[in-house]
């Protein structure tokens, strides 16, 4: 009987053995490779987002500096023997934070003829070309109303001077757009025309009118 007993131990023994040793073995590794694939996963999900921010960051960079340029040929376009600019404004922002005078136009002058002075404002805005309705987009409804609430509370007339084509430093064309007239943010070339600046000539105040041209 303890024969018997003893034989039934083994067999029992060699079959755990046997079960243990064909079962499928785990890879300790797999939660760590899983992570990993998941860790680049974010990270090239994350740098797309990364891309476009610089891109973004680059492009309002761009956008300033050809401002800042356009207005540096607008001054150049003022004789300093009638006209004193009074306020050159800065648009810089940081964090969406701002001065609430950079909501102004971009320049206020004084134009002095047999001691009498005029004070006007002047906005610059370039545009590379038309759009393909020979139409420009110079601004927005808000920015409007904004220049238009300036003017009222100022209570001087408010200049566009917008440059398209050329360069911001050497622009093709040139109008100059009293915002009185303007009733859109976009306008039609052929309806610019009427204030077409000639580039041979610096600009001037006309006192009867109280037009810049």
């Amino acid at each position: 009987m303890a024969y018997l007993l003893i034989a039934v131990g083994l067999v029992c023994l060699i079959a755990g053995i046997v079960l243990f040793t064909n079962a499928p073995k785990t890879d300790d590794t797999i939660p760590n490779n899983t992570m990993n694939k998941e860790e680049v996963k974010a990270e090239t999900t994350a740098q797309p987002t990364a891309q476009s921010d610089t891109s973004n960051a680059n492009e309002k960079d761009d956008n300033y500096e050809k401002g800042v340029e356009f207005e540096e040929y607008v001054v150049s376009r003022f004789s300093k023997k009638y006209f004193s600019l009074k306020e050159w404004r800065s648009d810089k922002c940081s964090n969406g934070v701002y001065a609430e005078s950079s909501t102004y136009p971009d320049m206020e002058y004084t134009f002095t003829l047999r001691e009498n002075s005029y004070n006007f404002a002047v906005e610059c805005k370039w545009r590379a070309k038309y759009n393909n309705e020979n139409k420009v987009k110079w601004s927005y409804k808000d920015q409007l109303a904004r220049y238009r609430q300036f003017a009222e509370e100022k209570n001087i007339p408010v200049f566009i001077i917008l440059g398209i084509g050329g360069t911001p430093a050497t622009p093709a064309e040139i109008f100059v757009v009293p915002l009185a007239s303007i009733e859109h943010v976009e306008l039609s070339k052929s309806w610019l025309e009427n204030y077409r600046h000639d580039l041979s000539k610096t600009m001037f105040f006309d006192v009867p009118t109280k037009t810049l041209r």
